[in-house]
């Protein structure tokens, strides 16, 4: 028995031996403004990539410009907070304000409050124009430039596209760094549209999904812990919040005129169910009343498995499980235009090379990862235009890099998974995996 005692403690402290080499000659990488995201721990034959942004931790944290804020709506006041540079900001509001100012590292900062829920039409016969943009990520200076560009807002950076409708296609969120500022301003945007008779629709994208039901792994690293100093990062888009509450009330599909709206796309199992724009909207806003476990299987395949709305890829890939004969993408695109009585259908979700039309215009997709293009709609004609700026995906321009130090606390902690964190994550997993294996899309 003593044996095996010392042959154990023996065992254990050549592994920690191990473990602590390892770590005297490990890197970690934070970002430009000291929040974990990798820890490079050294092995024989390379690296292992430890992922630290789950250990929501920091050191020495000096953000740069504002995250947030967040307004949450009580009984009897709006609570903001924010978070700025190295601390908190909080604020008490009448449940009447109309306009907002934070200041934060020498800059002002100004949002305007809908007195009222704002009026959503996601069905409209005779639109004057439509404009479309699709998977923004947070990337508010392309749309800034897009907005110029298209005609949509002015200089001052105002709605000036009248009664045009304005159509973002899923996916504002997640990846970036900036998804606060582009949220609020499209909200301001919308306020701003609806007074001219015209509207802002900000349709649900899976990653909009992902961000209210708590799958947040997508969330940028710095904009992500600085979230979760103020609150959990998916309650920041509770039903309670301004944005939140905003973000609710919008649709997953639209119609404008002879053009059909989604994110990812119509499957067969979405057209098998017989369904109109306004009952899928009004079935997909039960759904977001329920609780994951709450959500029956039939609503779960409409709106959040990968044959759903917000996920379905097949109209542009080259084959597809469950149909086959001949080229099944054009006989299905046929009977979805016929039976939402439209001449074309708009998706997003699915990059390709550019932007571009299919099948004689009958299919337009929107999304690609590095693209200038942008679409109009005038008069039920569409086309792309080019704006002169090309969009692409977030990526750390300045992040550090220094030694592992082992008399560290905060760098031991950035091995280690919030446990809250952990389990709010993995069940948001489960929910949408139901029906596959994630693909990281």
């Amino acid at each position: 028995m003593k044996t095996l005692l010392k042959v154990l403690v023996a065992t254990l402290l050549v592994l920690l031996a191990a473990l602590l080499a390892i770590l005297a000659n490990a890197t970690v990488e934070l970002t430009k403004g000291g929040v974990y995201s990798k820890v490079y721990l050294p092995i024989v034959v390379g690296e292992i990539k430890w992922n630290a942004a789950g250990s929501v931790q920091a050191s020495e944290p000096a953000i740069s410009g504002l995250q947030g804020p967040v307004i949450v709506k009580n009984a009897l006041t709006l609570q903001l907070t924010a978070w700025c540079q190295d601390k908190r900001i909080t604020q008490e509001l009448t449940l009447a304000a109309a306009n907002v100012q934070l200041d934060c590292q020498g800059r002002q900062y100004h949002y305007q409050l809908a007195g009222s829920p704002l009026s959503i039409n996601a069905e409209i016969a005779t639109p004057a124009a439509v404009a479309v943009i699709s998977d923004l990520e947070g990337n508010i200076a392309f749309f800034e430039h897009w907005a110029r560009s298209s005609g949509v807002t002015d200089a001052n950076g105002d709605w000036q596209f009248g009664n045009g409708q304005l159509i973002v296609l899923g996916d504002a969120v997640d990846r970036g760094r900036q998804v606060y500022d582009l949220l609020w301003r499209l909200y301001q945007l919308a306020q701003q549209a609806q007074q001219q008779g015209g509207q802002l629709l900000l349709l649900h994208g899976n990653h909009e999904q992902y961000v209210m039901r708590g799958l947040v792994d997508r969330v940028e690293t710095e904009h992500f812990w600085a979230i979760e100093q103020l609150m959990p990062y998916e309650q920041s888009f509770a039903v309670n919040t301004v944005l939140g509450g905003w973000l609710r009330q919008q649709p997953i599909i639209a119609r404008m005129g002879n053009y059909l709206f989604t994110h990812g796309g119509i499957s067969p199992q979405v057209l098998a169910s017989g369904l109109t724009v306004t009952q899928l909207n009004e079935r997909y806003h039960t759904t977001l009343k329920q609780t994951n476990e709450q959500v029956t299987e039939a609503d779960y395949a409409l709106f959040y498995g990968s044959k759903g709305l917000s996920q379905f890829r097949a109209l542009l890939a080259e084959s597809n499980d469950g149909v086959s004969g001949g080229d099944w993408q054009e006989a299905h695109l046929q009977q979805v235009l016929a039976h939402f009585n439209v001449n074309a259908l708009v998706i997003g979700h699915t990059p390709v090379a550019k932007p571009t039309a299919l099948y004689d215009g009958r299919l337009m997709a929107v999304e690609a990862e590095q693209t200038s293009s942008a679409l109009m709609i005038s008069d039920g004609e569409a086309k792309f235009t080019d704006v002169g700026m090309v969009k692409t995906r977030f990526s750390e321009q300045q992040p550090q890099y220094r030694a592992f130090q082992l008399l560290s606390p905060a760098d031991w902690r950035a091995l280690t998974a919030n446990k809250q964190h952990l389990n709010d994550l993995n069940q948001a997993k489960s929910f949408f995996n139901r029906d596959r294996t994630a693909d990281g899309s």
